[in-house]
């Protein structure tokens, strides 16, 4: 339970609605044991056992003074109107006081609204923002469907669990408070009796709790796994169906969903245990009380007749209330297991972290430089293989360098660090002679911008695809960034031109036409650095061909800009690196040779291979 004061934090903003759910239950509970008091002067004056009040009695809210003042009234129309009006006097004060308990109720749930609402809003927020923050390297460890089941599942169990909270503090309990004080008023001796009953059961539900709690935090990792299990079903379905795997698939999410059958069948099972187990316990001792009560009441020295009764009916309709509290400790219990995996997210380590003091740089005046830089992945804080090993170079504002080498060399590694997705372990980076960790992260970031080969698009217009982060792009810019990535015409030949809706990762349109957008993207956004990681290598020929026109002409144009652009090509394929300033051939995490194609090419050596193998030479 340490992590529900944290989740109480999300109500501080609703003080003043968790006042008045308060004071409305109060209301509630008071209202409705006045109108249960009515059943004893209904009785009374049915069968007219009631003494006549004559004097005014003092009211202090005790269940005594309450009947003696119903007395005092009902004895004067009793002597004015008769015995048929003080029945119909008791009625109507039933049905105003049951009315008034309801509107209570009602206003108690009414201000509850905005408190599961916006406790929904925040903690999703938090996560989400908490999700943006955290480094690549923390989804390399997480599946997707596993963060997203957390994000819906989980946060809904914990809504339910809070709500609950606020149920058994604020009106359940309440109402049992009142409930056992309107007990004592009437007689302490049956009052505590019924609750010798009821003390072993507690006992049992906390153990029923602990058990429940460890059964979800199971039931929700499965869960995730069965959210990842759908979304790589979707996502590898045409793999699924080619490998003739659909049958292989199956069973493993089929055991998976059986376990989480199994694990929710026995949570549902304790959870509807405790509020049987509460009102069979409560019935015993409501038989207990009438068995006692009658024999109190055939002494005639402890309690009337009418007062027993009514002591039943109360005790009775304490019942619901206890019978709720327990179901909502279950779920309270079952929430907390979900705000365990919420937590995991909203705590874990922000590996990349901004200087305390960081500088702000909004240009790139100099130069980038790699000084003896070592990287490895880390995972669960142990070092895995070095990926990166003592790699040194620089590359001056206005140049274009080229970044060859087989698949797993250590490329993408080495510009992915330039913007921070990872941090290194040894050695320095500089931009323009300064640290790069002791920039200002957005500053940094904004100072490159990234063509990848798995093109990032959302399912959103076409217009607002290719303007992302750029606030105030306007349609002629955007327009503009499409002609200058030859992606203006087959947008204009879509249904809603840049108004289109492309879809899921824009899966309405085809590799080479994402990827187009996608360098119009950094069209419109003319980074200083500009990085082109492997944009051309997983398309066909003809769309090849298309998208190295677009990167043709978005390298043209940056060099005829006023200011020099720099250019960083990570390349596999190498027809698009021919004309760099500088070419790194990476192998095994390790610069081994570098120059300008025809330098390297003279040297006769491990690129020269490589582009021999490429069909270039």
């Amino acid at each position: 339970m340490k992590l529900f004061p944290r989740l109480l934090r999300y109500l501080l903003p609703y003080k003043k609605n968790i006042a008045l759910i308060f004071l409305f239950n109060i209301f509630y509970s008071v209202f409705s044991v006045f109108s249960l008091t009515m059943v004893a002067p209904f009785l009374s004056v049915l069968f007219g056992n009631g003494e006549m009040v004559t004097t005014r009695p003092k009211f202090d809210g005790s269940v005594a003074s309450i009947m003696d003042t119903f007395y005092y009234y009902m004895g004067g129309i009793i002597h004015e109107h008769g015995i048929f009006a003080a029945l119909i006097f008791i009625a109507v004060s039933m049905i105003v006081l049951i009315f008034l308990s309801n509107l209570f109720r009602y206003l108690g749930l009414y201000n509850e609204a905005p408190i599961r609402a916006g406790f929904v809003k925040n903690i999703r927020r938090d996560i989400y923002r908490k999700m943006l923050i955290l480094p690549l390297s923390f989804y390399n460890k997480k599946k997707k469907g596993d963060i997203l089941n957390r994000i819906g599942s989980d946060v809904q169990e914990v809504e339910w669990s809070i709500v609950c909270s606020i149920h058994m503090l604020f009106r359940d309990a309440l109402m049992v408070i009142i409930f056992l004080f309107s007990l004592f008023s009437i007689n302490y001796k049956l009052t505590l009796l019924s609750l010798i009953v009821l003390i072993p059961v507690s006992l049992l539900i906390a153990a029923i709790g602990k058990s429940i709690k460890r059964n979800s935090a199971e039931a929700q990792q499965i869960l995730g796994r069965m959210s990842s299990a759908f979304d790589e079903a979707i996502s590898g379905l045409r793999i699924i169906k080619g490998y003739n795997a659909i049958n292989a698939t199956y069973e493993n999410f089929s055991r998976a969903n059986d376990r989480f059958f199994v694990l929710n069948r026995n949570i549902f099972r304790k959870k509807e245990l405790g509020a049987p187990l509460v009102e069979f316990l409560c019935i015993l001792a409501m038989i207990l009380i009438l068995v006692l009560g009658a024999g109190f009441v055939l002494e005639e020295s402890e309690i009337q007749t009418e007062f027993l009764i009514m002591f039943v009916v109360i005790f009775a309709r304490a019942i619901p209330p206890a019978q709720s509290i327990v179901s909502s400790y279950y779920t309270i219990q079952k929430g907390m297991a979900s705000a365990d995996r919420i937590y995991q997210i909203i705590d874990a380590e922000e590996v990349i972290e901004e200087d305390k003091h960081p500088i702000s740089k909004k240009t790139f005046d100099d130069k980038i430089e790699y000084e003896h830089v070592f990287f490895s992945y880390n995972e669960n804080g142990k070092s895995e293989t070095q990926v990166l090993k003592d790699v040194s170079f620089t590359i001056a504002k206005g140049e274009n360098l080229a970044l060859v080498g087989s698949s797993g060399s250590g490329k993408s590694t080495i510009v992915d660090l330039l913007p921070r997705f990872y941090d290194i372990q040894e050695g320095k980076i500089l931009i323009d002679g300064i640290e790069s960790n002791k920039l200002a992260i957005n500053d940094l970031r904004s100072l490159f911008g990234i063509v990848n080969q798995d093109v990032t698009l959302f399912n959103d217009t076409v217009f607002n695809n290719i303007a992302f982060g750029m606030e105030h792009a306007t349609p002629q810019m955007v327009e503009a960034a499409a002609k200058a990535a030859l992606a203006h015409d087959f947008i204009m030949e879509m249904e809603n031109g840049y108004d289109t809706i492309i879809g899921d990762r824009g899966m309405k349109l085809s590799g080479g036409q994402r990827q187009r957008l996608s360098i119009a993207r950094a069209f419109l956004q003319n980074p200083p650095v500009l990085i082109l990681d492997e944009a051309t290598s997983a398309l066909d020929t003809e769309s090849e061909y298309l998208v190295q026109q677009s990167i043709q002409k978005l390298m043209e144009v940056r060099e005829q800009a006023k200011s020099a652009q720099t250019t960083i090509i990570i390349a596999h394929r190498l027809s698009t690196i021919r004309n760099a300033d500088q070419i790194l051939f990476i192998h095994d995490g390790r610069i081994i040779e570098h120059g300008t194609h025809d330098e390297l090419m003279t040297k006769a050596g491990e690129y020269a291979k490589f582009c021999k193998l490429q069909n270039m030479e």
